[in-house]
């Protein structure tokens, strides 16, 4: 081949072998996938939820394995311990990765409220545990913690740093999690972009992004809320762009204080009030190749009939550690 000729066929050859560049986002070959959702505050609550799906042990350290955990977002406000959940989970996150498994913190709105300076929700006890997170003395008649709070959640703050390494939405095998749902309108074609525009609102200097739209995945309810029919073809459409069989996420408590399976298990609704605040009712998703399962504390309940071909033993899928 002449020297000229191949110059130019180099690049085009490269772009040709270049692999496709895989989605940070996107996590295959999970064997055993565990959702909860939102805690607001309760740690304790949320740890006997770890400990009945084998996540924790007595002692609050990780034996799941190579298990992934999925918290759906709203750790903060609405009881006195979010500092206490974060910890836990930043603590686990390491030992899940040692063991293979993975834990992935999701950002729900309250997450986001808190980084934005949004105190609504933040309890007088849940404020005053941040007093030690600033050298700055709180002012006459300000409530103690508020210069802490402010500042754990900054950008370079403990929590605040924390968070913003974190996303909104996540794909698991063929499941997507998210705190609230993915609406039609949402833009982008990979779940990288849908984050990115999550973080535009708790990044300094950025437009108003999806953590403050109200069609954003923390805080779309339209799935868990609203008649079927008004969103069946826009779910269908919004599957089919991220490749997934499924959505699950927490944000709208539902009812009966039982996991909700909606669109004829297109969607499944797992904020069953874990917090003492909404009742205490605990529960947590379990996604085991075909078989989805609700576990509670009087035992498991099958959530989807598992199908015909699925029911003789398979091999276990090689779990993904990425």
């Amino acid at each position: 081949m002449r020297p000229i000729l191949l110059c130019l066929l180099l690049p085009a050859l490269a772009t040709a072998a270049a692999p496709k560049a895989e989605d940070p986002f996107v996590f295959q070959g999970v064997e055993r996938v565990v959702a909860v959702a939102d805690v607001h505050g309760d740690v304790e609550a949320f740890k006997e939820v770890l400990r009945l799906a084998g996540l924790i042990d007595a002692k609050d350290h990780w034996i799941g394995g190579k298990a992934h955990l999925v918290q759906t977002g709203d750790l903060p406000d609405r009881g006195d311990h979010t500092r206490d959940a974060f910890e836990l989970l930043m603590r686990l996150e390491p030992e899940a990765r040692k063991a293979g498994g993975r834990v992935h913190a999701l950002l729900g709105n309250h997450e986001c409220m808190n980084m934005r300076g949004d105190l609504r929700y933040v309890t007088p006890g849940e404020l005053a545990s941040f007093a030690d997170q600033s050298p700055t003395a709180d002012g006459p008649g300000e409530p103690r913690g508020t210069h802490g709070h402010t500042a754990a959640y900054a950008p370079d703050g403990r929590y605040g740093q924390w968070l913003r390494k974190h996303p909104a939405v996540i794909r698991v095998n063929d499941t997507l999690f998210m705190h609230g749902g993915l609406s039609p309108s949402v833009p982008g074609t990979t779940l990288e972009a849908v984050n990115r525009w999550v973080w535009q609102d708790v990044t300094p200097g950025q437009p108003p992004g999806g953590a403050v739209d109200p069609n954003g995945p923390v805080w779309f309810r339209g799935y868990a809320t609203d008649e079927e029919a008004k969103w069946d073809a826009g779910l269908t459409q919004v599957l089919e762009r991220f490749g997934a069989r499924r959505m699950v996420m927490g944000h709208t408590p539902t009812k009966d204080g039982r996991l909700n399976v909606r669109f004829a298990g297109r969607v499944i609704v797992i904020d069953t009030g874990l917090s003492t605040h909404y009742g205490r009712h605990l529960a947590a998703l379990e996604l085991r190749g075909d078989r989805v399962t609700a576990l509670y504390p009087e035992g498991r309940v099958p959530l989807l009939p598992v199908p015909k071909d699925s029911a003789a033993p398979r091999p276990a899928a090689k779990t993904g550690t990425k």
